[in-house]
């Protein structure tokens, strides 16, 4: 009874380790990334160990018979689950080794599985031609177990052949290993492919009748198995131990990763923004400053044969003067914008609705509701810089003799969570379709807004003005 308690220990083994790292193979797909051994590996290993699991306990059945036919036909299947189980096992030290001649392996896959299948059909299997009775063995503690004697099947040696084949395999990985210096994984592997090849010629010598005595690679399979479920077993320690790196380093790279890409955002945005100012410097500043030199060069020449037509020009050079004196501030505003949140918003309204009312014929009407609404720094500088943007815009291109600004009025509906910005006038107004993709003025005003999350929408048509309405987000409702 020993032997038979010994098997089915062993049994019992292979079977629990082929379930647990079954288990394990479909966990560790989930961290496919950072994991050292290949969810595959765990799997063919998983099946592998599962196959000699069920031979040995077809064994353990078959032992327990005393009918020849019915050991027969328990022994047919058993040999049956040992060509799965060494296909299963060739697999898995192909991926463990990362060694894989596809058409060796197929070619010695293709050969197991043949032998299992016709093991299956055959009378007797593929190890036996004719069985002439049992044979008894007595083990070294008394114990006494019996053995198939009978005419050996030419495919013994089909099957010992394409063993060395396979064995010839193992050893070429086990040199690659060594070649590649993972050292450790190659002793691991040479020691256990060992141990089956000892016990594959000791059953291949029991077969022939050369030796007498029982199937020992299920328990050299067995030590096998231990030994590559340590190394299993440390992989996915290694594993776990990356995993909880990566958690714990997770967040910091995230907040590092996080405050790099607003940096950059940062830098994106300031070199647009200075883009944009230095477009408006040459579209506006640049050209008037021209045209005050052009005037300022003529007025001699004037003087000498038109002398009425000096005050005309002079106060052309004034008006063009506080002109560019306005754009300057406005670009300087720009480029230092904190200024902008010091004063309340519709403040900074009237100071420059009265800038612009004392530099041009322009008359602008503000409405400002009683409860004002308190917003961010970025939002109220955003705001600020599309009315301002706008009401150039109503000077440059609009002939407006009249404007109207209006934030949070009653009749503006608006809400609790936003800030409702309108200008109109009564301008010659524009189709917004129309509007040429380098125009810098309304381009910048929309990723302005875009950047706040603010909604922008422009509505004009030719010959009937333009409206313009902003839309801004809240921090909270209170009165200045």
């Amino acid at each position: 009874m020993i032997f038979q308690t010994i098997q089915i220990i062993s049994a019992v083994i292979l079977i629990y380790t082929g379930l647990l790292f079954l288990n394990i193979s479909i966990r560790q797909r989930n961290i496919s990334d950072i994991q050292i051994t290949s969810p595959n590996t765990y799997l063919l290993f998983a099946l592998s160990s599962l196959s000699y699991g069920i031979t040995l306990t077809l064994e353990i059945i078959r032992r327990q018979q005393q009918d020849m036919s019915i050991m027969l036909n328990i022994f047919k299947p058993e040999m049956f689950a040992t060509f799965v189980a060494g296909t299963f096992w060739i697999l898995t030290i192909a991926n463990y080794s990362e060694v894989k001649p596809r058409k060796l392996l197929w070619f010695i896959c293709s050969i197991f599985l043949m032998l299992a299948i016709l093991n299956l059909f055959l009378p007797y299997g593929t190890i036996f031609i004719e069985i002439t009775g049992l044979g008894k063995q007595n083990l070294p503690w008394g114990e006494t177990i019996l053995y198939f004697e009978g005419k050996t099947n030419p495919l013994v040696i089909v099957g010992a052949l394409n063993n060395i084949i396979t064995y010839g395999y193992f050893i070429y990985a086990v040199l690659q290993q060594y070649k590649q210096r993972k050292l450790y994984k190659a002793i691991v592997l040479s020691f256990s492919i060992s141990i089956i090849i000892i016990s594959a010629i000791h059953i291949y010598l029991v077969d022939l009748q050369i030796l007498r005595g029982f199937d020992t690679l299920p328990f050299a399979f067995l030590i096998t198995i231990i030994i590559m479920a340590f190394q299993f077993s440390n992989d996915i320690v290694k594993t776990q131990l990356q995993l909880e790196y990566y958690n714990n380093h997770l967040e910091d790279e995230i907040n590092v990763r996080t405050k790099n890409l607003q940096e950059a955002i940062k830098k994106s945005i300031l070199l647009e923004e200075r883009n944009r100012i230095a477009q408006e410097i040459h579209d506006s500043v640049n050209q008037t400053l021209h045209s005050l030199v052009m005037i300022a060069n003529t007025l001699p020449k004037i003087w000498q044969t038109h002398p009425e037509e000096i005050v005309s020009g002079l106060n052309a050079i004034k008006r063009m003067s506080n002109t560019s004196l306005r754009e300057m501030r406005t670009v300087i505003l720009n480029l230092y914008p904190h200024h902008l949140t010091k004063k309340p918003l519709f403040n900074l309204i009237r100071e420059l609705s009265q800038k612009i009312t004392d530099d041009n014929a322009l008359k602008i009407d503000i409405c400002i509701d009683e409860q004002h609404s308190k917003l961010s720094a970025e939002v109220q500088i955003v705001a600020y810089q599309v009315i301002e943007e706008s009401v150039n815009n109503i000077i440059r291109h609009s002939q407006a003799s009249h404007a109207k600004i209006h934030l949070d009025c009653a009749h503006l509906n608006s809400s609790q969570d936003k800030l409702q910005i309108l200008l109109e006038d009564n301008g010659i107004g524009f189709n917004p379709d129309k509007i040429l993709p380098d125009h810098l003025g309304i381009n910048f005003m929309k990723e302005s807004c875009e950047r706040i999350e603010a909604k922008l929408t422009i509505i004009s048509k030719p010959n009937h003005g333009t409206k313009v309405l902003l839309e801004c987000p809240i921090v909270n409702k209170e009165e200045y």
